[in-house]
């Protein structure tokens, strides 16, 4: 399923990984505040314990990513003609081919950009490796036992595999039984919490995706009246759109305040403020398919093309973002220099090898349905 404002969106979500990125590796107090600590400048704290966080909510932006893959890949596969012979070799080219070059380009990053820590060098960049490797990078390209922090938002990676390895069990999960599956991906997240487990948090993510996407027509019945674009539609699918940036941003905007005044990080308000942006991003995901002002806002020429290389901005903007706060240091100077070169990066990643990339996976893809055709059903006999 391929959608302008889903594409937009997740172009929205890979800008605001990269903000996320960028100010914490160039600008001290982002860094900071990444950590719910307070900062002297009234501006940083303006936009770091706000609603206006959402322009740089990374963490969220990465969730994200998650529900709209579970939702796109199970809105594909629900079709009763779905091929899933064809499904997994184009998936792996189209994957693992971007994820191969971003590490190859990983690798040129540590050559043309020498990573010596400084004293002035954020924290954040300090505590990244200065050395990438033959092991490391075959590490970071198979994904199989996890990653390195070599390209930063490669971590997200592993789990995007792991999700399209197991997608039948989950467009089963998604049609058999949605409400138990919403419930355990419920479950699930809060234990994740208690556990620290990774796999438990994220996992479910892609989950309540695949219950959405399997199940859209329902949903989006039951949004039409935000659909109508009149009046009434229009103010209620306001009031989604800014009641969807305060969950998402509900950890930044409350949990500071709640840290600072008990002095530490409590596992009931984290259950809560995980579930409150999970919240957030699906009424996000469901007002940018049905509410008109939004999809509009979606279908403007510049999301839509950062929609267009939004996985090329992922894999790419890590090691030239990090690079480049090794050799420029800390500054707004630096930042700038990030956004640009990493968006002009991206541009260029696109077209020599993620477009290719996927013109190779549909390729595959389209063989296997000609070459091995199901057989036809048998003419009943006559009567």
């Amino acid at each position: 399923m391929r959608s302008t404002e889903l594409d937009s969106l997740r172009g929205a979500a890979a800008f605001a990984v990269l903000l996320w990125h960028t100010t914490a590796s160039s600008l001290h107090g982002f860094l900071v505040g990444s950590h719910f600590a307070p900062v002297a400048s009234p501006w940083y704290n303006l936009i770091m314990y706000s609603p206006l966080r959402i322009f740089s909510a990374g963490p969220e932006a990465v969730w994200l990513f998650f529900i709209l893959s579970g939702f796109v890949l199970t809105r594909s596969a629900a079709s009763p003609h779905y091929r899933w012979d064809a499904y997994y070799p184009s998936r792996i080219i189209r994957l693992y081919l971007p994820i191969i070059a971003a590490v190859l380009l990983t690798a040129l990053t540590f050559i043309l950009l020498p990573r010596q820590v400084t004293p002035a060098n954020s924290p954040f960049v300090g505590g990244l490796p200065n050395d990438y490797g033959l092991g490391l990078m075959v590490r970071d390209m198979t994904l199989l036992t996890g990653t390195t922090s070599a390209n930063v938002p490669l971590w997200s990676l592993q789990w995007e595999v792991l999700f399209s390895i197991l997608l039948p069990i989950y467009v089963l999960a998604a049609r058999s039984m949605p409400k138990l599956a919403l419930a355990a991906s419920v479950a699930l997240i809060v234990a994740s919490v208690w556990t620290d487990s990774l796999f438990l948090l994220y996992m479910p993510m892609f989950l309540i995706g695949s219950v959405l996407g399997f199940h859209w027509e329902a949903i989006a019945d039951r949004l039409r009246v935000v659909a109508a674009g009149d009046l009434r539609g229009t103010l209620l699918g306001t009031a989604g759109v800014l009641v969807a940036v305060f969950l998402i941003t509900s950890s930044y905007t409350f949990n500071f305040f709640i840290i600072q005044q008990a002095g530490t990080r409590s596992l009931v308000t984290s259950n809560a403020f995980t579930l409150l942006r999970l919240a957030g991003i699906v009424l996000l995901l469901c007002l940018a398919l049905t509410f008109p002002p939004l999809r509009r806002v979606l279908r403007w020429r510049p999301l839509v093309a950062l929609g267009t290389i939004s996985f090329s901005l992922y894999l790419t903007h890590g090691p030239l973002t990090i690079g480049l706060a090794f050799v420029m240091g800390p500054g707004i100077g630096t930042t700038i220099v990030q956004i640009v070169g990493s968006l002009a990066l991206a541009v260029a990643f696109y077209f020599g090898v993620e477009k290719w990339a996927h013109r190779l996976s549909r390729h595959v893809a389209r063989t296997i349905r000609e070459r091995w055709k199901p057989a036809p059903a048998p003419a009943a006999a006559e009567a």
